[in-house]
């Protein structure tokens, strides 16, 4: 829903924000306006009682001067109509005043404000009692009237606020400047708001679109690459959310990929394996039972026994390979180095594929540009490497053919090649001889489960190594690959 969205609920909180602290700028304001008046206007009239008081006596022989007071009530009101004046004894008690009979609510005033008042380090505004009201206080000015002794018998009070004042704030609450101030206020804020929704926009909108993709790969509906938003000239962390994502999806895509090839392989495995132990399996309990069922001469019988033995051999050399492939693929495995002469290792397995080179008329002979050669591997997996290779090349190669090993020093590293003479490897066979199971269609039949060189692929791997094919057909393959030097 359109409410759940970041940008949205930024702009709700903004706006509420923006409200509240609006309106409390507004409050604040006009409070600070208004004790900044209050304050100039109390220090404006600090002294406005004082003067009063020296220029007409208001007290005679201990009695108010009502005429006294009132003349000067009315030239202080005549002046500065929002003054009140009144006349308070030394306990604060109202004496007389000049304002209207009834209009006086209180007869006596606190006399504390009034006594801070007369202090020199006073705080300004200071609010006094508003005799004209039962709870409204006011600013005010008053000054101590002495008699003749210099002993104060009285005090003339001056409340700055009177009700004349009153009406006049009143009016000025629908005031044309304090509208226009106010609504310049509210306008500065509304922009201010605006512009916030804005840049909100700009900053939240990559998030958006990076939580759509999210959402869309979530639901499967990528496959690929993230439309994910442009990182800027300064990565910010959005950039480096966005950068996390897309190698997250990468990977996922990778791993779902690998996942898929691993699924794929595992079929193509089972069906490979249930074909090739099919055979040998067949064939032993074929000539098993004829063994069994039928009353054959003894030399036959051990014709019929030494075929299934051969093929049990065969079972037995699968299922080895098998085991062997699936163990170095599973990670488990990792190279055991050690330096070595890999020549005496050449040399060593060549001795041991001798007689079967012999017996099918194939010359067979390592050649090494120095004997003193060494590698930093792991022997055993190497030795496994010459032999599935030479064993693939006897296979292959026709009577009379030649096959050979040489090792040369190659920049700091080592190069293995074996050759053959023999029928070679049609082009279109050789992007896939090293997966499992595969066999091209060759003119010789013989005998081999395609697991050979899937295991050499991955010991050399092992090595962060290369193997290199190349062959042409009818004109021998040679396949190469490098070992690294001792340090």
């Amino acid at each position: 829903m359109l409410w759940r969205r970041l940008y949205v609920r930024l702009a709700i909180a903004t706006g509420l924000l923006f409200v509240v602290v609006g309106g409390a700028l507004i409050w604040i304001s006009t409070q600070t306006s208004e004790l900044y008046s209050l304050e100039t206007t109390q220090r404006i009239n600090r002294d406005i009682a004082l003067h009063a008081a020296e220029d007409m006596p208001l007290m005679a022989d201990g009695q108010v001067n009502e005429v006294a007071l009132k003349e000067l009530a009315h030239h202080v009101m005549f002046i500065n109509p929002i003054v009140e004046v009144y006349l308070l004894d030394t306990e604060g008690r109202v004496l007389s005043h000049a304002l209207p009979y009834g209009t006086v609510l209180r007869d006596r005033v606190d006399m504390l404000p009034l006594k801070s008042f007369l202090r020199d380090d006073a705080k300004l505004p200071i609010y006094g009692d508003d005799p004209r009201s039962h709870h409204d206080r006011k600013t005010f000015s008053v000054s101590p009237i002495e008699d003749k002794a210099g002993t104060t018998v009285a005090y003339l009070y001056t409340v700055l606020q009177g009700k004349t004042y009153d009406g006049i704030r009143q009016s000025l609450h629908e005031s044309y400047n304090l509208r226009v101030g106010t609504i310049t206020i509210a306008a500065a804020l509304g922009a201010a708001l605006l512009g916030g929704l804005f840049v909100f926009f700009l900053l939240t909108r990559r998030l958006h679109r990076l939580s759509v993709a999210v959402t869309q790969y979530r639901k499967g509906n990528y496959r690929g690459r993230l439309d994910l938003p442009s990182p800027g000239r300064e990565k910010d962390e959005l950039d480096e959310l966005s950068s996390a994502v897309l190698a997250m999806s990468e990977r996922i895509d990778r791993q779902f990929d690998a996942q898929q090839e691993i699924d794929r392989n595992r079929r193509e495995l089972i069906a490979n394996v249930s074909h090739d132990l099919r055979t040998p399996v067949s064939s032993v309990q074929g000539f098993l039972e004829t063994v069994l069922v039928k009353d054959l001469p003894a030399q036959e019988q051990r014709e019929y026994l030494e075929t299934a033995h051969k093929q049990c051999t065969r079972l037995n050399e699968l299922i080895g390979e098998l085991f062997e492939l699936s163990t170095l693929e599973s990670g488990s495995v990792e190279p055991q180095w050690e330096r070595f002469p890999v020549m005496e290792l050449v040399q060593d397995t060549v001795h041991d594929h001798e007689l079967a080179a012999q017996e099918q008329g194939i010359s067979l002979r390592a050649e090494s540009t120095a004997k003193a050669i060494e590698v930093y591997a792991d022997i055993a997996m190497i030795h496994r490497v010459l032999d599935n290779l030479i064993n693939n090349a006897i296979r292959h190669t026709r009577r009379g053919g030649e096959i050979s090993i040489q090792v040369t020093d190659d920049d700091g590293r080592v190069r293995v090649e074996v050759m053959d003479t023999g029928e070679g490897i049609a082009a279109k066979d050789i992007p896939h001889i090293f997966e499992r199971f595969y066999r091209p269609d060759t003119e010789t039949q013989a005998s081999g489960y395609g697991l050979g060189l899937a295991i050499v692929k991955r010991i050399i791997d092992l090595h962060k190594s290369q193997i290199a094919v190349r062959s042409e057909k009818n004109n021998g393959t040679e396949f190469s690959f490098w070992l690294p030097q001792p340090a």
